[in-house]
């Protein structure tokens, strides 16, 4: 091994330990002290997350965003997952880390790989004459001569196939969480997009804008500073666009009616019916650069309305 590789190798290898300490010791957690700077935090987007519901563990609103974790036993601001490798949640406080871990193990492993691979290469020159190096034309032969290498040097040949079995993996997820990024989304967020799209296949969605509609109530946004991305779309649930005299719940995407709920009635031409996810406005997606920005807990709030 080269000066630069003994140089570089114990940086590379304690980078990911730092980092999963940071990921466990850090907490996302909604707490009495904190929750008033939460419920700030994001918007409700009246879609995903609606005001006014409590946690009937923590007795407190829930802020967009949130959700209550079972097993920490507490609301987590901007909950994505709970890792069960790490035993935390991740949240808004240590997402951040979370990317850097993925990232940091996914070029350690790249790295260790490429370079157990020139170890053991070193090893196959010196082992196996040049004719037969020559003559490694098929996969029973490279998989002959590659066992008896490994073989050679088990300590490095089985580390470096542990490398390259698990690089795929940690390289697949930090490709689907830099998805979610761009996405605008969390996992958990990715969960209830994935029903919100079942029930627009399905056509139980219809979708008005809030100007259009007497009465709606107005959008509101709890934070001192606008979130970059608003939105005035208002949507029922109900399986059929809304007839005239309902009235309409904001919070819940529900309509109720004045008077009897089964007498005809006509139906209110300003709905209209979303057959496709990507007709639903997601207020979180503010682009992948501010959308990474918002992971790394960086501002975001400058005026940029839809």
């Amino acid at each position: 091994m080269s000066s630069t590789h003994h140089f570089w190798v114990p940086g590379i290898v304690i980078v990911p330990y730092v980092l999963i300490y940071k990921c466990v010791v850090t907490k996302s957690f909604i707490t009495l002290e904190n929750h008033a700077e939460e419920m700030k935090r994001y918007p409700y987007d009246r879609v995903l997350f609606h005001p006014g519901h409590l946690c009937s563990t923590c007795d407190f609103l829930k802020p967009a965003r949130s959700k209550h974790c079972s097993i920490c036993q507490a609301c987590v601001s901007r909950h994505d997952h709970h890792c069960v490798w790490l035993m935390n949640c991740i949240g808004a406080n240590n997402y951040k880390y979370f990317l850097l871990l993925l990232l940091a193990v996914s070029i350690l492993l790249i790295y260790g790989t490429l370079l157990g691979y020139s170890l053991l290469y070193q090893t196959l020159r010196e082992i196996v004459p040049p004719d037969v190096q020559a003559a490694m034309k098929g996969w029973s032969m490279y998989l002959h001569v590659w066992s008896i290498v490994i073989t050679r040097d088990p300590k490095i040949g089985t580390v470096t196939m542990l490398m390259l079995m698990t690089a795929p993996l940690a390289v697949a997820f930090l490709v689907y969480h830099t998805y979610l990024i761009w996405a605008g989304m969390t996992t958990n967020e990715s969960a209830k997009w994935a029903d919100w799209k079942e029930d627009v296949l399905d056509g139980f969605v219809f979708r008005a804008r809030r100007g259009q509609i007497q009465g709606a109530p107005p959008y509101v946004d709890l934070s001192d500073q606008p979130w970059p991305v608003q939105s005035d779309q208002l949507l029922v649930t109900d399986g059929q666009p809304p007839l005239e005299g309902y009235i309409l719940d904001d919070t819940s995407n529900r309509v109720s009616y004045h008077g009897d709920a089964n007498r005809a009635r006509p139906v209110d031409p300003q709905w209209v019916g979303i057959h496709n996810i990507r007709d639903l406005d997601n207020i979180y997606d503010m682009g992948f650069r501010r959308n990474l920005a918002d992971a790394f807990e960086l501002p975001v709030r400058q005026k940029a309305c839809i």
